[in-house]
């Protein structure tokens, strides 16, 4: 009796994680939201290169074998000159939420980067007046690719 009881209390106790993780991920699946920078150096799996009045931004969507498999945005000034931006990167699964920047670099947090999922990244651009209004510029999408 004692052993079906702990049966049912562990069988209980496992519908409740289920229903609050939302189900099970695959064991390789990377942690989401996280700041890559304990990730390892990653590598560029797709960039793209853009004129954003007259600078040249590299957004590139980077993978990473270190924390299981993840991906990310990286932006860069590459070239050329232009008046002040803003820029807004961002990194997602689609049909998952984006992931923005990680305050003071130049990349977003993770998202996950397991076999089978896409990672895609892309940014949004501003021009900043002399009274630091924001002006909107374009939506820049560097693309996806498949892990």
């Amino acid at each position: 009796m004692r052993r079906s009881a702990i049966r049912v209390v562990a069988a209980l106790a496992l519908g409740v994680l289920l229903a609050v993780s939302g189900g099970t991920a695959p064991a390789w699946a990377g942690p989401t939201g996280v700041n890559p920078a304990g990730c390892g150096t990653g590598n560029t799996w797709k960039y793209k290169d853009f004129d954003v009045n007259g600078a040249t931004m590299r957004q590139e969507v980077r993978h990473g074998y270190g924390c299981n498999g993840v991906g990310w945005g990286r932006l860069s000034r590459i070239g050329g000159s232009s008046p002040a931006l803003a820029l807004i990167q961002s990194a997602w699964n689609p049909g998952g939420p984006s992931q923005y920047g990680v305050s003071g670099t130049n990349w977003t947090y993770t998202v996950d980067a397991s076999p089978g999922r896409e990672v895609c990244a892309g940014f949004q651009a501003y021009s900043v007046d002399s009274l630091g209004n924001w002006h909107y510029i374009d939506w820049f999408f560097a693309g996806c690719y498949t892990v």
